[in-house]
């Protein structure tokens, strides 16, 4: 699989415009028909998948081989924005090697004509050419696009949910149509290969259906022995023939699916252990979901559900956004590196989602967005910091020098050299919790959750005097330094760290500071007078009173960030600072605990022999609990971490495509440290 951290391995598409459209000089042909593209696009694959018909008002997910100018999917999406009512949701997911410049993509759309609402969220929600996943949810959720950029082939392989065939099947919903576009098989062979086709199978369920321009021998004799039906149909305008058909299985044995890049043959000829995957996708329940706790994983997450349709209910006997989400400013900041690692290409998935998820809210006047800047303690963590942003392109992260930095601050610095990180900025959590639970499917309930009981196919919620407030097919535990609400939780090694921040009254001076300050502290433009800053670290400590002497702490991070910035505060007094403290959860690995909550006793039996040998492949699901799902873990990082998780989450309660590659769904699993202690005998 292509390394995500490094943004350079996508090359973004070069056009040459002829006579007013598009064309590939890769390629050397055109992205669309002249004058008769939407009509294609009908003919070819809304016809020849039997859509909108097969559109009955459930949800519905297509899979597409080369987005190119998106016009496949800006017809599908308005086709089905027209004619199936909410909440029904399209899932599209599409991948694409070489993906349109945004500049691009703006110029064909208004040469076009396509100015639709639609058209304008994708133009607005537009991700720059990193490699991996992009989720971006249009129209109020009713659209849940998911663009994959990189090599067809090895894209596709990271969506799926398992690396063995037929687990994938089992435990998502599937994909329900194939738009299979994409330069002829004569221009672009390298997409049109056996890996491609075994890929679409694998994520293919029984009478899944595909449709393709093209009639190409080699094409149709890939798709048949995967195990496709097809059938040679008229085509669109010149092109006499076109295919069409649907998934009937295969024969073949297993082995004949290629598992994702990046696995060594070894472990290709043993197979896995696939202890990710549960009982498998539920389906919807009318008893809707309940998400304990109402700070930022728990009001992303509800919001996240109830943006696809479904009713959520939130508790949480203190408020809303009461607990570490209750700081007055928070700053959205993952941590970026140049390595090929999944905490690396978390984060860089975090950084890219988020910029996305609080576009509205920053555009509504909720915080800034204009850069968070990260300034060097030394001149070896200036070259540090401009190799990062070599890896990157400009509207991810920028190295900037000399009066650039004190220009992008606002203020006079010090630092002659920095790193900004365009688009992000900060929020006030409680403002922003606020808003996302003020939703019409979302209903927020101020009652202390003590105890969960298993009924039958759902679960009870019960106060601490044993009353019942309610009964719901699915819950989500968000609630970050206190998860142990029942025993199935115990086993996650989740850490509790305090932390003091300080607010600090804004000077004639500082109130000029535009963007977030990050170095050895952090420091926040002004909000109602006062400047945020901090924050300091109380390891296993839950005392939530205020430390003067951590006040001088977050000071004198500030003077060893920049002495300038920090002579931009003056020197306020004790009596003048104020200073909240929260509790952060943390993990051992510093990534969140995103996903269903495993069986411990039953996961340790089952996969008992990684004690012996830790890379035995064993093909077993893992045992977890019916409907328990966990959301924590974010550290420090909760605005960060929080929209990315989130789609995830809902994803995987769904039984649809998910957000992330499935190494990286992994990583967020919370089974992962029963595994890991497996592995290291620990247990």
């Amino acid at each position: 699989m292509m390394n995500s951290a490094d943004a350079r391995e996508v090359v973004p598409a070069v056009l040459e415009w002829r006579d007013g459209s598009p064309y590939s000089t890769e390629f050397g042909d055109i992205y669309y028909t002249r004058g008769g593209g939407r009509s294609e696009v009908e003919h070819v694959f809304l016809a020849g998948n039997d859509l909108p018909v097969r559109w009955s008002g459930g949800d519905f997910s297509i899979a597409e081989t080369g987005f190119g100018t998106g016009l496949n999917f800006l017809v599908a999406a308005e086709r089905w924005l027209a004619r199936v009512p909410a909440p029904a949701v399209l899932y599209y997911l599409s991948v694409e090697k070489h993906p349109l410049s945004r500049d691009d993509l703006a110029r064909v759309l208004a040469l076009r004509g396509d100015d639709s609402a639609i058209a304008t969220e994708l133009l607005a929600h537009y991700p720059p050419p990193v490699a991996g996943g992009h989720r971006l949810t249009l129209a109020g959720g009713r659209i849940q696009l998911s663009l994959w950029f990189g090599d067809a082939a090895q894209q596709l392989a990271a969506v799926r949910a398992a690396a063995l065939p037929g687990f994938e099947t089992e435990d998502c919903r599937g994909i329900d149509a194939w738009f299979l576009d994409g330069f002829a098989p004569a221009r672009n062979p390298q997409m049109w290969s056996e890996d491609l086709f075994a890929q679409v199978a694998a994520l293919s369920r029984m009478d899944t259906t595909f449709a393709t321009f093209t009639a190409a021998g080699a094409v149709r004799r890939g798709l048949q022995a995967v195990g496709f039906r097809v059938r040679r149909v008229p085509g669109y305008g010149t092109k006499r023939e076109m295919l069409r058909g649907a998934f009937v299985g295969r024969d073949e044995p297993e082995s004949a699916f290629p598992t994702p890049d990046g696995e060594s043959q070894r472990r290709r000829r043993r197979g896995e252990t696939p202890w990710d995957l549960g009982a498998g996708y539920q389906g919807r329940s009318d008893r809707g979901i309940a998400v304990v706790g109402a700070g930022i994983a728990g009001c992303t997450t509800a919001w996240a559900l109830a943006e696809r349709g479904l009713r959520v209910c939130v508790f949480d006997g203190g408020g809303i956004a009461t607990g570490a989400s209750g700081n007055p400013q928070g700053i959205v900041f993952p941590r970026l590196a140049a390595v090929d690692s999944p905490f690396a290409r978390i984060n860089l998935a975090a950084l890219l989602h988020a910029r996305r998820f609080y576009q509205s809210h920053w555009a509504a006047g909720v915080g800034q967005n204009l850069g968070v800047l990260i300034l060097p303690r030394h001149a070896g963590e200036a070259r540090q910091l401009k190799n990062l942003a070599s890896h990157f392109p400009d509207g991810v992260a920028r190295y900037l020098s000399g009066p650039d930095v004190a220009e992008t601050a606002g203020v006079p610095l010090d630092a002659s050299a920095g790193l900004l990180l365009p688009g992000l900025g900060w929020l006030p959590p409680a403002e922003l919790c606020r808003r996302l639970l003020d939703h019409p499917d979302i209903q927020f309930v101020r009652q202390h959750v003590e105890q969960l009981v298993p009924q039958g196919d759902g679960w009870w919620l019960m106060d601490d005097a044993g009353g019942k407030l309610g009964r719901f097919a699915q819950i989500v535990l968000a609630t970050g330094a206190a998860p142990g609400i029942i025993a199935a939780t115990a086993m996650l090694p989740l850490r509790v760290m305090g932390g003091q921040l300080t607010g600090c009254p804004a000077t004639p001076a500082s109130q000029r500071l535009r963007v977030p300050v990050c170095g050895q502290g952090y420091l926040a433009p002004a909000c109602n007078g006062f400047h945020s800053l901090g924050a300091t670290y109380r390891p296993d400590s839950r005392a939530l009173t205020i430390d003067p002497l951590e006040h001088q702490a977050n000071l004198r991070g500030i003077e060893n960030t920049d002495a300038a910035l920090a002579a931009a505060l003056g020197n306020p007094p004790d009596a003048m600072l104020t200073g909240r403290v929260g509790l952060r959860a943390v993990t051992p690995d510093y990534l969140p605990v995103v996903g269903p909550v495993p069986e411990a006793e039953h996961f340790l039996e089952t996969f008992a022999p990684l004690r012996r040998d830790a890379r035995a492949a064993l093909p077993r699901r893992g045992h977890y609990w019916s409907g328990l799902y966990v959301n924590s873990g974010y550290g420090s990082r909760g605005l960060s971490y929080a929209p990315l998780c989130a789609a995830l989450l809902a994803d995987l309660m769904g039984g649809h495509p998910r957000a992330l590659a499935r190494d990286l769904v992994r990583a967020l699993s919370p089974a992962r440290f029963l595994i890991r202690d497996l592995q290291r005998r620990r247990r």
